[in-house]
């Protein structure tokens, strides 16, 4: 038996096309795109600061044989980790926000990571979800970027470093 493959999606942008209707340019739900993610992922996660209606119209949209496999984490979600005052410059709270949703569905992940800077020193780096490439440890996982229907396929980078230690 295979793996539960997981397509993540930082933003709503895959999910969109615009359209032109009498003169008017507008952005749509692009279903192709859902149904091939649905193809491709036993689960998809999608997380962003987009509105909580979006995600409920896209929801609401999606053919009810593959709303299962599709989990939303809208803007209301991320503002649940407002960050303190003190601490807004430096910490973003979707870092803790992708963290508990990766926790949540079982990723694998790195919280801090060990990277060697220009010094030649070793120097600790904090998950940062812009970067989530660098952390995500799970070979069942698929970063989806992309825009107007053209889905774009990443594997984290961090399963290379990992593949490359054992190797060495």
């Amino acid at each position: 038996m295979r793996a539960q493959q997981i397509g993540i999606l930082v933003s709503t942008a895959p999910l969109r096309k615009t359209a032109t209707y009498r003169g008017a340019t507008q952005q749509r739900f692009n279903i192709e795109a859902a149904m091939e993610l649905a193809t491709r992922f036993d689960l998809v996660i999608v997380g962003s600061l987009t509105a909580d209606e979006v995600f409920q119209y896209i929801q609401e949209h999606l053919p009810p044989r593959i709303q299962p496999k599709f989990r939303f984490y809208p803007r209301s979600f991320f503002h649940e980790f407002k960050s303190d005052e003190v601490m807004r410059t430096t910490d973003d709270p979707r870092n803790p926000a992708w963290e508990k949703i990766l926790a949540e569905h079982g990723v694998r992940f790195e919280v801090l990571r060990s990277v060697i800077g220009q010094d030649h020193r070793h120097h600790q780096q904090k998950f940062a979800w812009d970067n989530m490439s660098d952390f995500i440890l799970d070979d069942r996982v698929t970063l989806v970027t992309g825009s107007e229907g053209s889905l774009q396929y990443e594997r984290p980078k961090a399963l290379d470093r990992r593949s490359s230690r054992r190797g060495a």
